[in-house]
C-alpha cells in the first residue's frame, strides 16, 4: 500500500532520501529553467527576424534532449552552467550542401557586429551554438524534413569546419519521436512525483508563446505533476558520468541520449529511486560490457527511427569503451554501499563527493542533518543505526553499527592501514 506522499522521503531509507536531494541539487532550479525558456523564445523570434538570411526559412522550433525529457542537469564545471538544445526545422531543398545550411544558420544568429549575439556565437560541427555570460550555452540544429507525412523525420547535416567537403554529410534523425516515446514510456508515478516534487522549489515559470509553429519547453519538476524515478535516476547518471569525466575534458563523453535510449527500455513504474538507479546502471553497464566481450562498439539507435544512431561518434574505440565500463562498474560499487545501510552521514557525504561532486554533497548532508535535527527535538523524529528515519515512538534502543573504512570507489581498505 502506498504511503502518503508527505511522508515519502521521511519515511524511506537515508540514501533513499539523500539520492532524491542530489537530484534536487544538480537539476536546473526554477529561476534558470525560466530563463532557459525565455532564451529559447528569444532565439527563435531573432533567427525569424526580417533581414536574417533564414528570415520565411523556418517552419518549425523545438527542443530535444534533456530539456525534452525533463532530464536537464547543471553543466560540469560551473554551477551556474546549463544548456538547452534545440531544433530549427528549415526550409530548404533536399540536396542543399551541409555546409551552406550550418553557415545560413550561423549568419542568421551571429548577426552584424554589435547585434545581440555577435561575437557569442561558434559554429560547430552538427550545430550552432550561442554562449551566455552566465555559462548557459544554446545549441541551436538545422534540420530539413525528410517526409511531411511523417513528422520530424529529418536530416540534420555534418560539416566540421576546416574540413574537406567530401567529408560533409546529411544524418537521419527524428529526437521528436524519441522524445515523446521516452515520455511514454516514463509515467509518473504519483506518489513518488508529488513527494519529490515537495523536494523542488517551488516558482512560476514563464509560458511560451510564439507566432509561428513552436513547441514549449515543459515545464519545471516542481510543477504540477513531478517527475518518475526513471527520469531521476537518469540524471543521476548523467551527472556521474560528468563527474568522471571533469579530468578527461578532451575527450568525448558517452553521450545523454544514448543513456536516455537505454533508460527507454526499461519498464520502471513504481519503483523506488534507489531501485529505478539500481536497475538503470545495471542495464547501461550490461548493454555495453556485452559488445565488449564480443570486441564490438556499442551500438544504440532511436527505437523510434533506426537509422538514427546514437552512438555513431561515441565510442570512438575499444578504449574509450572500455573507460567508461570501469566508471559504471565504480558506480554500482558506489550505489551498492550507500544503500547498504552500513554507513553514517560522513560516510555517505563521502560517497555523494565522489558520486555526484563535493559542493551537492556537502548541502546536501548538511540540510539533512538540520532538518533531522530540528525534527528529534520536538520528538517527532528519530533515526535508526542505518540509518532509516522513524516516528519517535516507534524508535527501539539499538547499538550503533560500525562501517569498515573504504576507499568509496569501490574497495574496502585493509585494516592494519587505518
Amino acid at each position: 500500500m502506498n504511503k502518503p506522499y508527505e511522508h515519502y522521503f521521511q519515511d524511506a531509507s537515508l540514501a533513499e532520501r539523500l539520492l532524491a536531494s542530489a537530484a534536487v541539487k544538480i537539476e536546473l532550479p526554477p529561476s534558470q529553467h525560466t530563463l532557459a525558456i525565455e532564451r529559447y523564445e528569444a532565439i527563435r523570434k531573432y533567427i525569424e527576424r526580417i533581414g536574417s538570411p533564414l528570415h520565411g526559412k523556418v517552419t518549425c522550433f523545438y527542443p530535444q534532449g534533456s530539456m525534452a525529457i525533463r532530464a536537464t542537469i547543471k553543466a560540469r564545471y560551473r554551477n551556474e552552467g546549463y544548456d538547452i538544445d534545440i531544433v530549427a526545422e528549415l526550409n530548404f531543398p533536399s540536396g542543399t550542401p551541409p555546409s551552406v545550411i550550418l553557415d545560413l544558420l550561423f549568419e542568421a544568429i551571429n548577426g552584424e557586429p554589435g547585434s545581440q549575439y555577435y561575437g557569442k556565437t561558434e559554429r560547430q560541427t552538427r550545430c550552432v551554438t550561442v554562449h551566455y555570460a552566465d555559462g548557459m550555452h544554446l545549441d541551436v540544429t538545422p534540420s530539413v524534413l525528410v517526409d511531411e507525412h511523417d513528422p520530424r523525420y529529418s536530416n540534420i547535416f555534418h560539416a566540421k569546419p576546416g574540413e574537406p567537403t567530401s567529408q560533409h554529410y546529411s544524418k537521419i534523425m527524428n529526437s521528436w519521436a524519441f522524445c515523446e516515446y521516452f515520455n511514454e514510456t516514463a509515467p509518473v508515478d504519483t506518489v513518488f512525483a508529488k513527494a519529490y516534487r515537495e523536494l523542488a522549489f517551488r516558482k512560476d515559470v514563464y509560458n511560451v508563446r510564439a507566432d509561428a509553429e513552436v513547441h514549449p519547453v515543459p515545464a519545471h519538476s516542481s510543477e504540477d505533476g513531478g517527475k518518475s524515478a526513471k527520469v531521476v535516476a537518469l540524471q543521476l547518471m548523467k551527472r556521474n558520468r560528468n563527474i568522471c569525466y571533469q579530468s578527461r575534458r578532451k575527450l568525448r563523453m558517452p553521450p545523454s541520449v544514448m543513456l536516455s535510449a537505454l533508460a527507454s527500455e526499461l519498464d520502471l513504474a513504481g519503483y523506488s529511486l534507489c531501485d529505478a538507479l539500481d536497475t538503470l546502471s545495471t542495464h547501461v553497464l550490461d548493454r555495453i560490457q556485452y559488445a565488449h566481450n564480443r570486441g564490438k562498439l556499442v551500438k544504440v539507435r532511436n527505437p523510434k527511427c533506426p537509422e538514427d544512431d546514437y552512438t555513431d561518434r561515441w565510442p570512438e574505440n575499444l578504449i574509450a569503451q572500455r573507460r567508461y565500463i570501469d566508471d559504471l562498474v565504480t558506480f554500482r560499487k558506489q550505489l551498492k554501499l550507500l544503500t547498504s545501510g552500513k554507513i553514517d552521514l560522513k560516510q555517505a557525504k563521502d560517497l555523494l563527493s565522489a558520486m555526484f561532486g563535493e559542493n551537492p554533497a556537502e548541502e546536501i548532508i548538511k540540510e539533512y542533518s538540520e532538518e533531522l535535527g530540528s525534527m528529534i527535538r520536538r520528538g517527532q523524529r528519530t533515526h535508526t543505526p542505518t540509518g532509516r528515519v522513524i516516528p519517535a515512538a516507534a524508535a527501539t534502543v539499538a547499538a550503533p553499527s560500525v562501517a569498515r573504512a573504504h576507499t568509496f570507489y569501490g574497495g574496502w581498505l585493509d585494516d592494519e592501514n587505518h
